[in-house]
C-alpha cells in the first residue's frame, strides 16, 4: 500500500522575503497644525478704541457726587473757620463744584487721549521710546536735585499749577465721544473685513479685496518679516507690520501694515512654513528613494 506524503509544516517552509522594489512604504504621517491664516489689516482708526471704551466704563462710575461743595463756597468757610475773613460775610455765588474722584477720573481719560493721539499721529519706534522715557527719568531727577540742593521749583510749580487747575470728569461729554467715535469705528471694522482681508496657506499670499481685483501671491522660497515700527501701536493692540521678502531678502514683495496681535499670527504662520518645510524635505526624499531603486 502506497503511503501518502506528509503536509510539510509552516515552520519547515521558507518564508519569502519581499524585495526592496516591492516592500510596503510606510504610511506618511498625517499633517498637524493650521493649514492657513487669516487675518484683517485695519486703517489706524482702529487705535480710537481706549476712547471709545472709556467713555461707556466711566458713565457709571463717574456720577456727580451730591455731598461736594462749591469751590467758592468751601474756600470762604475755610477762610472764616481760619479767622482770616469776617464770619458775617455772606458767600459768594458758586463758581463749580470740585470732587477728587472726578478728578482721579479726568485725568485718566486725559492721558488716555493723548496716548491714542500719539498714537494715531507718530510712529515711535523702540530706540526713540527708550531715548524719550531716559530723557523724562532724567529731568525728574534733576528736579528733586535742584529742589533739595538749590531750592529751586520750577518743576513742582508745574506739577501744582496743573493741580489747582481742578480737572474734572463730565461723562456725559465722554459718553457722547464714545457714540460719536463708534459709528466711524464698527463701519471701519466693517470695510477692512471686505477691502482688506489676507489669506496666507502653504502654496499663496491671497490679498481679498471688495470691487477691486484679488491679489494672489504664489508663496514659493520667500523670506517673512515682523516689524513694530510704533511703540503705542505694539501697546494698544500688539499690532505691527508683516513684511514678504523674496527668496534672497533684497526685494520687498507685499507690506501688510498695522496687523493686531502680530506675535500670535507671526506663530501660526512658523506652523505653516515649518509644515511646508518637512513636506517638501519628504516629498525630495522619496524621490530620491524611487531614482535609487
Amino acid at each position: 500500500m502506497a503511503s501518502t506524503p506528509e503536509p510539510r509544516s509552516a515552520a519547515s517552509t521558507p518564508a519569502t522575503t519581499p524585495s526592496p522594489a516591492t516592500a510596503p512604504k510606510p504610511a506618511r504621517p498625517p499633517a498637524t497644525g493650521p493649514h492657513q491664516v487669516a487675518f484683517v489689516a485695519y486703517p489706524k482708526l482702529l487705535f480710537v478704541w481706549p476712547l471709545i471704551l472709556a467713555g461707556f466704563v466711566f458713565w457709571p462710575l463717574a456720577r456727580p457726587d451730591t455731598t461736594t461743595v462749591p469751590t467758592a463756597v468751601a474756600t470762604q468757610l475755610q477762610a472764616q473757620q481760619t479767622g482770616d475773613a469776617p464770619a458775617t460775610s455772606a458767600p459768594t455765588a458758586p463758581a463749580g463744584s470740585t470732587s477728587k474722584r472726578l478728578e482721579w477720573f479726568g485725568w485718566i481719560y486725559i492721558w488716555l487721549a493723548v496716548l491714542v493721539l500719539l498714537t494715531l499721529g507718530v510712529d515711535v519706534d523702540r530706540n526713540t521710546a527708550a531715548f524719550w522715557v531716559l530723557l523724562v527719568v532724567a529731568l525728574w531727577v534733576l528736579g528733586m536735585w535742584l529742589h533739595d540742593v538749590k531750592g529751586f521749583t520750577f518743576f513742582g510749580d508745574i506739577y501744582r499749577w496743573f493741580g489747582r487747575l481742578d480737572v474734572q470728569y463730565d461723562r456725559s461729554l465722554g459718553l457722547a465721544l464714545s457714540i460719536v467715535l463708534l459709528v466711524p469705528y464698527i463701519i471701519m471694522i466693517g470695510w477692512g473685513h471686505f477691502n482688506d482681508r489676507w489669506r496666507i496657506t502653504h502654496n499663496e499670499f491671497e490679498h481679498y479685496s471688495f470691487g477691486k481685483m484679488d491679489d494672489s501671491l504664489g508663496r514659493g522660497a520667500k523670506t517673512v518679516r515682523t516689524v513694530y515700527p510704533d511703540v503705542f501701536e505694539l501697546l494698544l493692540g500688539l499690532a505691527g507690520t508683516l513684511i514678504v521678502y523674496s527668496a534672497s531678502g533684497t526685494k520687498e514683495l507685499r507690506r501688510v501694515p498695522h496687523v493686531m496681535f502680530l506675535p500670535f499670527v507671526r506663530q501660526r504662520l512658523n506652523k505653516i512654513l515649518e509644515t511646508t518645510s518637512v513636506t517638501a524635505a519628504t516629498t525630495e526624499d522619496e524621490e530620491e528613494e524611487e531614482t535609487n531603486v
